[in-house]
Formats: structure tokens, C-alpha cells, sequence
């Protein structure tokens, strides 16, 4: 018999009794809001083996756990994929000799001032609206502001942000992130994208980027679907790293998102001990696209401050790679990249399938091909010819 719980109050929920009674869907997304935990000893009553770590954790990123999420962590498994992500660790003092940015994919270079748009690209932004996440994962590439008070998007910012999308006609993709776009209400978005297709008309791709879809599903409401709708929305990219996060729910409220005529794509970020292995790999994808999300990008782990036990190296990148390439879903493969340090951009991890070597008579090339398997051919068709057979060169 399920334990009866007063979900009208905007109190916690510390035992694994009421948590196991709470239906996420009972109330609404800023009730549950309310609830998240944002103390590793406030999971103690609905976890075992809990880590006691050090406060200084907290004075380098805070903790923020929504009650859905909890509600997905394996109980007794310190090692549960869910909790990994989410659970503070001793693993975040820094380590020696590791070298660790505040801001390295270097956005502040790129951003222009007085604003909040990263301008890297010739032809499209990177708007963050918002310092804020429903919870706050433990690897997060912006830990220089999300959820810390000297990191805020001030509104003043966002007005000179789309000015400045509005001057440059150039600028045909905007990307909505942060923080979190979807922890704003759904009038303050709606305000943020009218504004956006008001006044930069010449905008042809507008989309936004939240994890908060996953963490807190019933963000998703048929208000915020009007207002995607209504602004022509192309896109909605959403973060998974695990199949564990894709529950029921998720696989409702993402149908709302797509009934409004929204594409929907997934990112991941290659964590050691999370998913860097192929079958929980090759099972995240292949359910993502059985939902209708396409896989858009891998990332290695940035060298964040803290996230340093997540990082998977390239060669092991390679290996997940080509262990997905052939063996699930064309469609299903997403690209695997490293975000360059210093504002590099995404570079593409790829082996090779594919390579051009030379001719032992210095004729010209030649392709060699290998597929998933292993077997190679050669398509002499694809090379150059560098110069005429029986000719000095």
C-alpha cells in the first residue's frame, strides 16, 4: 500500500517512502522546481552509500537534484549511471597536473560585449538566456556561470543580444542555451522568441538547447508547445546519457514536442563509467531514434574543473566509434567530437575508412577502403593521377 503524501506542500521529499509514492505528473513543472535537493545529505533518507564530501565541493558548483531524477538513481548502487552524473564526489578536487580552464572552450573571446551571444561561426550564434538548470550535472562546460550569482543573463543583456542578432543580417542560426532556456515561464519565453522573429526576420534556423526536457519532463506542457509553435521553433536539442533517462514520461512529453512541428535532436557527452561502453551506447541510440530524436552529437568531456574522472581518451572515442558505425542504424550514429580548447570549435572524431596513398611508381594515388568489419577493398577510380606513365615527372 503506497504511503499517502501531501504533495499540495513545497517541502522535500527525504524518504524513499515518499518518493516512491510521488508521481512527478501530480502536480506542475515550478512545484517540482521547488522540491530539488541541493544538499548530497538530503538524499540520505532515499539512497544508500551516499558520499560525505568535503563543503568545499560546494564552493566550486553547487548541487541541484529534481525529485524525477532522484527518483531514477539506483538506491544501493553508488555507481548507478543516474547518480554519477548528478552526485557530488570527492573525484572534483582538482587533480595535479591536470590542466583546467574556467572558460575553456573560450566563449568570453567570442562573445560579444555588453551581450550574451558567442559569435564563432560566420553565419550563427550561441544566445545564453539563462544561468539556470533544473539540476546540475557534475561535468557541466559552464560551470563559470550556471547557477552561481556573478553568472546571471541579466535582462539588459538579453535586449542587447537581440539587437545585435537584429543588426547582423549575416546570422542565419540561433541557438537558445545556457543555463537553461525552459526555466524560464513560458510568457518570458515567449517574449524572448517574438522578439527574436520580430525583429530578425532574417533568422532561418531558431532553436534551443535543454537538458531540463530530460530532468524534469513535465516542463513539457501544451502552453510551452504553443509558444514553440507559434515562433516557428525548427529545433529542440535535448541531453541523454544514459537509456536509464528515457522513461515513459520523457517518451510522452517529447511527442507533445513534436507535434507541434518541432524537430527534435539528442547530444551526449562521452563520460567514463556512464556510457563509455558500446552496448549501452548502441541501446541509448537506437531507443532515441525509436522516439523520434535524432543523434546529433557525442563530446568528449571538456576539462572542466571537477569533471577530470569523466574524460574518456580519444582512443577508447574511436573504439565506441566503431563499434556503433555498421552495427546499429545509419540514422541512428551520431558524430563524435572534441570541443577545441580556446574556442577551436567542434572538430569531428572519425576513424579512417577511407584513406589515399600514393602508387609505388610515384603515378599517383590510389583510395583503400575498409568497412565495419575489417575487410578492406581498393578503388584505384578515387585517386589522382600525378603524372603520365612512362614519362619523366
Amino acid at each position: 500500500m503506497l504511503h499517502k503524501v501531501d504533495f499540495n506542500r513545497q517541502d522535500k521529499l527525504l524518504t524513499r517512502e515518499n518518493l516512491d509514492a510521488y508521481d512527478p505528473e501530480s502536480e506542475s513543472w515550478q512545484q517540482q522546481f521547488s522540491r530539488r535537493y541541493t544538499h548530497h545529505s538530503e538524499l540520505n533518507g532515499i539512497l544508500n552509500r551516499v558520499e560525505n564530501v568535503n563543503e568545499t565541493v560546494y564552493g566550486k558548483f553547487a548541487v541541484s537534484i529534481t525529485p524525477y531524477m532522484a527518483k531514477l538513481m539506483d538506491r544501493d548502487d553508488p555507481n548507478c549511471p543516474i547518480r554519477l552524473q548528478y552526485l557530488p564526489s570527492h573525484h572534483e578536487e582538482t587533480k595535479p597536473g591536470f590542466a583546467t580552464l574556467l572558460d575553456e572552450l573560450g566563449e568570453e573571446g567570442d562573445t560579444i560585449p555588453g551581450t550574451s551571444v558567442v559569435h564563432r561561426y560566420p553565419r550563427r550564434v550561441l544566445f545564453l538566456v539563462s544561468n539556470t538548470c533544473a539540476t546540475l550535472c557534475r561535468f557541466c562546460t559552464r560551470k563559470r556561470m550556471v547557477s552561481q550569482a556573478d553568472g546571471s543573463v541579466h535582462k539588459d543583456q538579453i535586449e542587447r543580444s537581440i539587437d545585435y542578432i537584429a543588426g547582423n543580417r549575416d546570422i542565419e542560426d540561433v541557438l537558445l542555451s545556457g543555463g537553461d532556456p525552459l526555466t524560464f515561464s513560458d510568457q518570458r519565453l515567449d517574449d524572448i522568441l517574438g522578439e527574436l522573429r520580430r525583429r530578425a526576420p532574417h533568422v532561418r534556423f531558431l532553436r534551443i538547447g535543454s537538458r531540463m526536457v530530460v530532468q524534469l519532463p513535465t516542463r513539457v506542457t501544451p502552453e510551452l508547445c504553443a509558444v514553440l509553435e507559434k515562433h516557428r521553433v525548427q529545433m529542440v536539442n535535448i541531453h541523454i546519457n544514459h537509456p536509464k533517462e528515457i522513461t515513459p514520461l520523457l517518451r510522452r512529453r517529447v511527442k507533445m514536442i513534436q507535434n507541434a512541428g518541432v524537430m527534435m535532436g539528442l547530444q551526449t557527452v562521452c563520460l567514463k563509467g556512464v556510457n563509455d561502453n558500446v552496448d549501452v551506447m548502441r541501446e541509448l541510440f537506437m531507443r532515441s531514434i525509436e522516439m523520434g530524436v535524432r543523434p546529433y552529437y557525442v563530446y568528449s568531456t571538456d576539462m572542466v574543473a571537477g569533471a577530470h574522472h569523466f574524460i574518456v581518451p580519444h582512443h577508447r572515442m574511436l573504439e565506441l566509434y566503431e563499434g556503433l558505425r555498421g552495427w546499429i542504424s545509419g540514422p541512428a550514429v551520431p558524430t563524435f567530437i572534441v570541443d577545441g580548447l580556446g574556442g577551436l570549435g567542434k572538430l569531428p572524431i572519425t576513424p579512417t575508412y577511407v584513406r589515399e596513398v600514393e602508387l609505388p611508381d610515384g603515378s599517383g594515388t590510389t583510395v583503400k577502403c575498409r568497412n565495419y568489419k575489417g575487410m578492406e577493398v581498393e578503388m584505384p577510380g578515387l585517386g589522382r593521377e600525378l603524372r603520365v606513365a612512362g614519362q619523366g615527372s
